[in-house]
């Protein structure tokens, strides 16, 4: 149950396609996904973190910005997010 409960907390930030930008909407979005996974029941590991959000920005268009290689950038967001929570 873990993989939904993160996947439906980070979805308002994760399924934008600027979710990598420091732009003040995907700052807010970011943050209402970290209050979202401070509310999730199970624990998770930073590594569950980074699948799931790797498992959702990998399908989004590419922007302009958007970064490389998406399974660091998740990776790195994970680390951020998890030390947030």
């Amino acid at each position: 149950m873990t993989t939904e409960e993160i996947q439906k907390a980070i979805e308002c930030w994760a399924s934008r396609p600027t979710w990598f930008s420091s732009h003040p909407i995907d700052k807010k979005n970011l943050s209402q996904a970290v209050s979202n996974l401070k509310k999730v029941p199970t624990k998770f590991s930073v590594e569950e973190l980074s699948d799931v959000i790797y498992g959702r920005v990998k399908s989004l268009p590419t922007m302009l910005g958007t970064p490389k290689d998406l399974e660091l950038s998740a990776r790195e967001f994970a680390s951020k997010i998890y030390s947030k929570i």
